[in-house]
This record gives structure tokens, C-alpha cells and sequence, in this order.
């Protein structure tokens, strides 16, 4: 195994996961107050029937489950991954902060699409979008590979096979969210679908932590984790 060297005060994952956690939850709680009741003070106003006026939001609507479906995807993927590092550095930290950054940021490309679907400018729209899941997607690999590189931050049992497949799962990921990019500019609605499929891929359960012979962790210690 190569020797691990990492940056600055190597840490323990309470602080830094717990940090991630806050801004994945105020991220996502922030989602509906973008939403204005109609006839609130910056609502829809002049309607007659507020069934109709609520349903003329539909674009809002779509935006939230959108931007939920997507932080939440990436917020299992950040749950699951506290089974695969084991500290953090300064470096790891700092690549985790861009990561967290396009997180915050995310809801902005998406509102954009939505609120522009069937518009002249859904093509801008689109390809706003599928750039900001690219960019979520290539500063999540970046972690994983700066965390992979001399076992910096991940868990020295983890067996070499386990940490292969996941890399193959997350670039294969990674790559078509960015070859998505191109085919949006082509052909934008089939870009923003390729996107967002690939966004479905981390709903899905991650295969199980895999280690090496007899270095399994203990129960105690997996339902602490």
C-alpha cells in the first residue's frame, strides 16, 4: 500500500460530516420558500380561482421536486460514503467545500430550465443545467480520487477490489453526466434526460462495504458509523 500523506491536520469525519449534513439540510428546506403562496405579498396576483392559480405554478412545483431529487441523491451517496473515509485533511476538506458550493448553487440551473421549458429560451435553460450537475458530479469524483490516492482518507481496510468497482460506478457516472453537455447543446431536452437519469443512478443502493480477510469492523462499530 502506498504510504499515505495528507495536508494539514488529519481530523476525524463528526465535524466535517456533520458540517455536510447542515448544508444538505438547508439546502433542502430552503427549496419551498422559493414557492410563493398565491395572493401572499410576492405571490401570483389578478386570479379568480386559487386551484387555477396554484396550477399555473406548475413550473415552481417541478423545479422543487427537481432540485430535491437531485440534493437528495447526492446526500445519500454522502451518508453512504461515511462507511468509506475515515478522516479528513485540510485538502479533502476544501475539495468537500466546492462540492458543498455546487449543492447550494444547483437550484439556480434548475429553476432556470423549468421556469423556461417550452420557452425560446429553454435551449439556454438546458444547457445551464446539465453544466450544473456536470460540475456536481466532477467535484464529487474529485473527492473520491484525491480521498482514494494513498488511502489519503479512506478507510485503510477497505479491499482494493471494492474501491475499484466504486471508482468504475462513480466515473462511469461522472462521464456521462459531461458527455451529457455536447448533446444538450444539440439536442437539449435529450441532454437534460441523460442528465437526470444519471442523477437517478445514486438513488440506487451502493454495493456494500467490502474490506480485507479478518479486518472486518466490528457491529458496534458499523451501527456507529
Amino acid at each position: 500500500m502506498a504510504q499515505r500523506e495528507t495536508s494539514g491536520a488529519q481530523r476525524g469525519l463528526s465535524r466535517f460530516e456533520g458540517f455536510s449534513d447542515a448544508v444538505f439540510a438547508i439546502a433542502l428546506t430552503l427549496l419551498i420558500v422559493e414557492i410563493k403562496v398565491p395572493g401572499s405579498p410576492d405571490g401570483p396576483h389578478g386570479y379568480s380561482d386559487l386551484a387555477k392559480a396554484m396550477a399555473e405554478q406548475w413550473r415552481e412545483h417541478l423545479a422543487l421536486i427537481i432540485c430535491y431529487v437531485v440534493i437528495g441523491a447526492y446526500w445519500l451517496q454522502h451518508h453512504y460514503s461515511g462507511r468509506i473515509y475515515a478522516r479528513s485533511d485540510h485538502w479533502f476538506s476544501a475539495i468537500n467545500l466546492l462540492f458543498l458550493l455546487a449543492i447550494v448553487v444547483v437550484p439556480y440551473p434548475i429553476r432556470a430550465w423549468c421556469f423556461h421549458l417550452g420557452t425560446q429560451f429553454e435551449a439556454t435553460g438546458a444547457l445551464t443545467l446539465v453544466i450544473g450537475l456536470a460540475l456536481i458530479a466532477c467535484t464529487w469524483m474529485a473527492k473520491w480520487f484525491y480521498g482514494r490516492s494513498g488511502r489519503r482518507t479512506m478507510d485503510d481496510r477497505l479491499a482494493p477490489d471494492f474501491l475499484r468497482q466504486m471508482t468504475r460506478r462513480y466515473g462511469i457516472a461522472t462521464l456521462i453526466q459531461i458527455a451529457a453537455v455536447p448533446v444538450v447543446i444539440v439536442a437539449p431536452r435529450l441532454g437534460v434526460a441523460i442528465a437526470l437519469l444519471c442523477v437517478a443512478f445514486f438513488l440506487l443502493p451502493q454495493p456494500k462495504p467490502r474490506y480485507n480477510p479478518g479486518e472486518e469492523p466490528a457491529e458496534e462499530e458499523k451501527s456507529s458509523q
